[in-house]
């Protein structure tokens, strides 16, 4: 039980980016239940549901722009705005949410109640920002842009380099204007208001760019009076019905880069503005700092999970790895998105295994070094991604003039390594046949000729293709490009804490153009 709270906060938190609207044709309420709430059922898990994006939502709302109420570009050949490979989705998505308000009132009053008699915590999400390259005549770009040009932050007629940040996330909200936050203001507590929630997530990950870059920082009270005003606003509808509503956001991978984008979250954690809060997209997850977020919340009621995003992770190996490091480093749980169209029996063994501390300690993990965060310059919420992302140990190059010279890598492990063994795999984007590495494992010298080496790629459990669009999915084998150079490690060589992986190029070639670049440090544990 969490010293916390009078009753232990569900371990794992599942979330869905409503795959059902865009993968089905007439969706019904026995459809939200058979594929959906039934699927978390008996898990002890939360469930969290996006209603919407670029202020066009997904739900019964009485107050923003329903999707289907543009009715222009629905037909069965437009392109979805996330997803090119699947076009004409926008057309299902108008024509499921008609349905569902036809048959029950709409989605949110459906899932309230299903979750409600599955006694499964129900939060909606609202997508606090999208950075999306969207056409303005498209139906998913949504009135409330499309008619206020002057809310965006770039200007109109304003031009920025084409393919720098600026670039990237000019078309998406400024949190400047009052009429910004009053829009999203009103939308966050109509969702509580209206319907039978046990609270509601904010979501400032999807897309972390709020203000203009070099105003974020100073404009950060703006956003910490809207949070504010959400917060009073649940308190008063908690009151009112006499149970309590919680306050979720999901921000950035640390506070500092919360902070640098305007996001006070270190104050509201302590202040008490948030109930809960999920740290990170994932996409940096192994070098995300959980911790302290832990720590800023160590005197507070204030619950912290850590997020794991499903196209960066779906190996359970490195599931459990990160699980395992984020509770015990004192994290509540651990928020998974991405997931969503993962089967019932994927998300009870995960719920399983997320629930049990000594379960999770005696099973197989693989750790690694994150990569950084890549920036896509030609898709604006990947300009905001990697706005919201520090840069992290790898890409590494290997220099070749020196055998000497080379990064020493750091991999932390949370497993108790006395009677495991391992396996060392390092990952590059090239190496030519005449190079070799001399590599070290907290000192101890792993011989070359004693390494796997191919140069026909790796495997790696993925998601599925097309796992929005279908269900249900489970990971698969994909083949990666590159260079790989694998090690079995002998179990003394282990470290539980901080192992040292230290990598030399010695070159067969010393002048030559192409670089040698280490791009992935994997450390798998076996029990």
């Amino acid at each position: 039980m969490s010293p916390k709270h009078p009753a232990s906060p569900p371990p794992i938190i599942f979330t869905d980016d409503g795959w059902i609207f865009t993968a089905e044709d007439n969706v019904s309420v026995a459809d939200l239940k058979e594929k959906i709430v039934d699927g978390y059922a008996g898990t002890g898990g939360a469930f969290w549901w996006s209603t919407g994006d670029h202020e066009v939502y997904q739900f019964e709302t009485e107050i923003g722009e329903k999707f289907g109420d543009d009715r222009r570009g629905l037909g069965a050949t437009a392109p979805s705005f996330v997803h090119s490979a699947t076009p004409g989705v926008e057309a299902r998505i108008a024509a499921n949410l008609q349905n569902l308000i036809a048959e029950c009132g709409g989605p949110l009053t459906a899932l309230a109640h299903l979750c409600r008699a599955a006694a499964i915590p129900f939060f909606p999400r609202i997508r606090m920002n999208s950075h999306y390259q969207i056409d303005p005549s498209h139906p998913g770009y949504g009135r409330f842009r499309r008619e206020q040009p002057h809310l965006l932050m770039g200007r109109p007629g304003e031009a920025f380099p084409e393919k720098s940040v600026e670039w990237g996330i000019r078309t998406g909200l400024d949190y400047a204007h009052a009429e910004v936050r009053e829009h999203l203001r009103r939308i966050a507590c109509e969702v509580f208001e209206r319907f039978d929630v046990n609270g509601i997530e904010l979501d400032f990950m999807r897309h972390s760019a709020f203000f203009r870059m070099a105003e974020a920082t100073a404009n950060s009270y703006l956003m910490t009076d809207l949070v504010q005003k959400i917060k009073a606003r649940l308190r008063e509808v908690s009151a009112q019905r006499g149970k309590p509503l919680q306050l979720a956001v999901r921000v950035p991978p640390t506070l500092a880069d919360s902070r640098r984008l305007g996001l006070d979250v270190d104050e509201w954690i302590e202040t008490g503005l948030v109930d809960i809060v999920v740290v990170g997209g994932g996409f940096i997850s192994f070098e995300t700092p959980v911790d302290e977020f832990v720590r800023a919340a160590a005197s507070t009621p204030c619950l912290v999970y850590g997020c794991i995003e499903a196209t960066r992770h779906s190996d359970r190996r490195f599931l459990r790895a990160l699980a395992l490091r984020w509770l015990t480093d004192g994290a509540d749980g651990i928020y998974l998105y991405n997931f969503y169209t993962m089967s019932p029996e994927w998300n009870r063994q995960t719920a399983a295994e997320f629930s049990d501390l000594n379960t999770l300690k005696k099973l197989d993990k693989c750790y690694e070094i994150s990569s950084t965060m890549a920036f896509s310059p030609t898709a604006g919420h990947s300009a905001a991604f990697r706005l919201a992302h520090p840069s992290t140990p790898l890409p590494v190059p290997l220099p070749t003039d020196s055998p000497s010279l080379g990064p020493t890598l750091r991999i932390r492990v949370a497993d108790d390594v006395a009677d495991a063994t391992g396996g060392l795999a390092l990952r590059l984007e090239h190496l030519p046949a005449a190079d070799r590495l001399e590599v070290e494992l907290n000192g101890h010298a792993l011989p070359w000729h004693q390494a796997q080496v191919s140069r026909a790629g790796w495997s790696r459990q993925q998601t599925a293709p097309l796992f929005w669009a279908s269900y249900p999915t489970r990971p698969v084998a994909q083949q990666m490009a590159g260079v790989s150079v694998e090690f079995a490690v002998d179990g003394s060589f282990l470290r539980t804490g901080t192992n040292e992986v230290a990598v030399r190029l010695v070159a067969g070639q010393k002048d030559r153009r192409e670089q040698v670049k280490l791009t992935g440090v994997e450390l798998a544990i076996a029990h």
